[in-house]
């Protein structure tokens, strides 16, 4: 699997350089992680060759960088979905499994926007933000995030759907831009219903109703507001997704088409208007 080092330079008033890894999309493009403190827009490849900026998600601190291209294949990319506790998982090159301990969905009570894997390696060293993560059948499952604190050598680990969800705003669009469907579900209910249905919206055009109890979004099953806010995280402008839900006794399948959230469409408006002549 192809992999390389990645080096950033720290935000202006760090003096230290920033290290990661990253994962070979192909083509020369490069996914890693770069975490706070680091100038996402400059890198560069271990031997000193800049990197050429792509993207980058503030919400995940995923980024894609370019660099030359070259005939390497591109890293086989699995599912996170399926992965449960106790589950093997492998650090490039190592023979000995690092182990799923759970999914982290809050922090600190707070209700985290993507939900992160927490995982224990067999080393005594924390790997770098960006290392793959792959399942016994060598596809990447998930890029190493941050050390996670407490017991044992572990770390927070970014699934690869994240990595899929990426790349498709910014082969389609250019830039990272959050979806919505203009549903919004109450936190505090113990049952995920729809509270409001914005009309017009991707939602109400669907057949969303106030009341419906969501069970599954996309390929995420969701059970409360912490699945519903990672699973919401997913969606992809244009892209149809399957929403499974009840409405009293009755389990629905609709197909809702998400847009580009309202606040960042017309941020694009308004740079679209600002670069005409």
């Amino acid at each position: 699997m192809a992999q390389s080092g990645v080096t950033f330079t720290a935000l202006e008033g760090e003096s230290d350089l920033v290290q990661s890894s990253s994962v070979s999309l192909g083509g020369g493009r490069l996914a890693t992680i770069s975490v706070v403190g680091s100038n996402p827009q400059q890198a560069a490849l271990e031997s000193g060759r800049a990197l050429r900026f792509i993207g980058h998600d503030p919400v995940t601190r995923l980024t894609v960088l370019a660099g030359p291209e070259d005939d390497s294949e591109p890293a086989s990319l699995g599912s996170a979905l399926g992965l449960l506790p106790g589950d093997a998982v492998y650090l490039p090159g190592q023979k000995r499994a690092s182990r799923v301990v759970r999914w982290e969905n809050t922090f600190r009570g707070k209700v985290l926007p993507v939900a992160l894997l927490r995982i224990h390696h067999p080393l005594q060293d924390t790997p770098l933000p960006g290392t793959p993560l792959t399942n016994v059948e060598g596809e990447v499952v998930a890029l190493c995030h941050e050390a996670a604190p407490g017991i044992s050598n572990g770390t927070y680990a970014l699934p690869v759907e994240a990595v899929e969800r990426i790349e498709f705003d910014l082969r389609n669009f250019g830039r990272v831009s959050p979806c919505w469907i203009g549903v919004t579900v109450n936190a505090p209910n113990p049952v995920l219903a729809v509270e409001m249905v914005r009309p017009d919206s991707p939602g109400a055009v669907a057949g969303l109703k106030r009341g419906d109890i969501l069970l599954s979004v996309g390929r995420w099953r969701v059970s409360n507001y912490a699945e519903a806010r990672n699973a919401f995280y997913y969606l992809m402008a244009g892209r149809a997704t399957n929403l499974t839900l009840l409405r009293g006794t009755r389990r629905l399948d609709l197909k809702v088409v998400p847009e580009v959230h309202p606040v960042y469409r017309a941020e694009q408006d308004r740079e679209r208007g600002n670069q005409e002549p």
